[in-house]
């Protein structure tokens, strides 16, 4: 007894020593002997800090510093071995847990750790009877993985004596391990700087554009020195600070485009414009495509005096479409030529064809499948696509060709159909309009005096009231072989397709008498290519009336006969008119009813400018992704 005595006599001086405790009506002042304010139950003032307005200024409270461990256990303030944060809740806390964690709802603690995932903060967290929640709304730091060299670049001139603008900035892609504010600054000594601060939210890949300010002063390479983020090991950005910019002009006569471009797929070095310009003086230049459809070409250096000078410019980036893309060249030259306009073309993907129709008249012949070659379909043909491959042929058997247009999984992207030997029915007419409407393409050339199967295909594609397809009958005395001018129209992507500008030429057809489809009215948004009208052997048709003509919003061609194809051997004039090198190279041949009304035709021209059509709206918006 006398030993419990000594000791809280012990701890009474110790703690009188430390505290000067006022007590009324339940309240507590520690500090002072006067009462706390009115509605206090506890008050802590500074002796030594009391100021005549009452404000302690110099000490602070301590609260307990816990190290807590998940966010919705309260056990950390009941471990079984206090000095060991991992043992877990003791005796009474585990047979009491609820009680307890409803009992210390507002319990107050400074917690020490902070996990990856945000679940607990550094510092004051206060327990809500179900979890702890922080007290504060500051954000932590993110952080980053030590960034790649490859992962930093440069955009803008830079400029002796010359402010920088917006166009100067360096993208840099980070990788978060832990969201967070940040505050990204890259310093040179030579009169300017980058500076950029923010908020990482997630995890994972993000870019970010750090915009420059100030003026470089000297003509040197500058290191850039980072704070707020690690650089990988060997790892120096820096920036060329160029002359003056020099006064020159950029030669469009010589631009050139190379290498290959594909949709989804990453420029590399073999990518690059090339062209020349002539500098009246010493200086600096840039020139540049700023991005357009994910693509971008840059140039910069100097030139060391007046004269003519090669420039290459490197490309980067990755198309995002399957069409051309027209681009704009840009110099930063104070006099003279600073733009040049030029075309990146693009290489189509791999893509896929479907035949339907037999022999010489159709596309099953082997002189127009010899076109679908390397020549005038492929990686450097006239039509520039990775590959043109046959998916499937029925030459004559239509009820299968509706049975593959509608089952199977796989689709061509274009259907070939000149329909020699097999004539459009209903169910292949609705299976083809099926196809035309998810974004297939057809071309389609008649067989001879089929105007009723005619109307039936135009019916199912078109709908009612555009069964407006006859049979053309020659002037008395003549042949069948009829030759029709192509209208002129630069503007029609069959009449001027990559296989020639054919507008003021002819086609010919080589049918029975009685045997070419005509149209004598059109669907909606179809274009004519040529007048059913021919001055040889048709004088007296009405030029409205249409034998070959095309309707872009439903991705179908058409050709009032499917005309035979044949090798250039063929040179009489009632020959054949489709003519093809073995090489599959579109030919133009001398032909027609007769020595005096023949006429050059270039059938095989215009059909493949119509395939060439089709591809590229197959590739763009057709039925298969590209």
């Amino acid at each position: 007894m006398k030993s419990k005595k000594v000791l809280f006599t012990m701890m009474f001086i110790v703690f009188s020593g430390i505290l000067t405790v006022s007590t009324m009506n339940a309240q507590v002042a520690i500090g002072i002997l006067e009462d706390p304010e009115a509605g206090t139950l506890l008050q802590l003032k500074d002796v030594a800090g009391v100021t005549d307005d009452g404000v302690n200024a110099h000490k602070g409270l301590a609260l307990p510093r816990v190290a807590l461990s998940d966010k919705n256990e309260l056990y950390p303030m009941f471990l079984a071995n206090p000095d060991n944060p991992a043992s877990g809740p003791n005796a009474a806390y585990s047979a009491n847990k609820a009680g307890l964690d409803k009992i210390l709802t507002g319990l107050i603690v400074y917690n020490l750790v902070e996990d990856d995932d945000k679940e607990l903060c550094l510092g004051l967290n206060q327990w809500t009877g179900e979890e702890w929640q922080c007290f504060q709304s500051k954000m932590e730091n993110a952080k980053f993985t030590p960034v790649l060299c490859s992962d930093i670049e440069v955009f803008g001139d830079y400029i002796e004596n010359t402010s920088v603008t917006s166009s100067n900035y360096l993208a840099v892609k980070l990788n978060v391990t832990k969201p967070g504010a940040y505050a990204i600054t890259a310093k040179t000594e030579n009169g300017y700087s980058f500076f950029l601060s923010g908020v990482a939210l997630s995890l994972g890949e993000m870019m970010v554009y750090i915009p420059c300010q100030g003026t470089p002063i000297d003509v040197q390479f500058d290191n850039l020195v980072f704070s707020g983020i690690d650089l990988a090991p060997g790892c120096q950005p820096q920036v060329e600070v160029v002359t003056a910019v020099a006064t020159y002009a950029i030669n469009c006569t010589s631009v050139t485009v190379n290498g290959q471009y594909i949709k989804g797929t990453a420029l590399t070095s073999s990518n690059t414009i090339t062209l020349s310009a002539t500098s009246s003086n010493a200086g600096s230049y840039h020139i540049s495509v700023p991005t357009t459809s994910g693509v971008q070409f840059v140039a910069s250096g100097s030139f060391l005096g007046a004269g003519t000078h090669p420039i290459t410019l490197l490309g980067s980036g990755t198309p995002t479409v399957n069409d051309d893309i027209a681009v704009t060249i840009h110099a930063n030259t104070p006099e003279g030529n600073s733009s040049c306009n030029a075309t990146i073309p693009l290489t189509l993907p791999r893509m896929s064809y479907a035949i339907i129709g037999n022999g010489d008249y159709s596309w099953a012949s082997t002189h127009r499948l010899s076109a679908f070659n390397s020549a005038s379909f492929g990686p450097n043909g006239t039509v520039r696509i990775v590959q043109l491959r046959e998916l499937w042929k029925e030459t004559t058997n239509v009820a299968n060709a509706a049975t593959r247009l509608t089952n199977t999984s796989e689709k061509p992207d274009i259907v070939l159909y000149f329909a020699y030997g097999a004539d459009p029915t209903t169910t292949l007419s609705n299976a083809l309009a099926a196809y035309i409407r998810a974004g297939g393409v057809v071309i389609y050339g008649s067989a001879d005096n089929t105007s009723t199967q005619v109307n039936t295909l135009m019916t199912g594609i078109f709908g009612t009231g555009t069964n407006t397809a006859i049979a053309a009958t020659s002037s008395a005395g003549q042949t069948s072989e009829n030759v029709y001018p192509i209208n002129i129209n630069p503007n029609c992507p069959i009449i001027n397709g990559p296989f020639g500008n054919l507008g003021g030429q002819h086609w010919g057809e080589d049918n029975a008498v009685t045997g070419s489809v005509i149209m004598t009215s059109l669907p909606p948004n179809s274009v004519q290519i040529c007048s059913a009208r021919a001055a040889t052997g048709n004088p007296t048709r009405n030029p409205e009336h249409s034998i070959v003509w095309y309707n872009e919003s439903m991705n179908f061609a058409y050709f009032g006969d499917s005309v035979a194809s044949a090798l250039p051997t063929n040179t009489t004039v009632n020959g054949w008119p489709a003519i093809y090198t073995s090489a599959g190279v579109p030919q133009s041949k001398n032909y027609g009813i007769n020595s005096t009304g023949a006429r050059f035709v270039f059938n095989s021209a215009l059909e493949l400018n119509a395939v060439a059509w089709g591809l590229k709206k197959a590739a763009i918006s057709g039925i298969n992704p590209h």
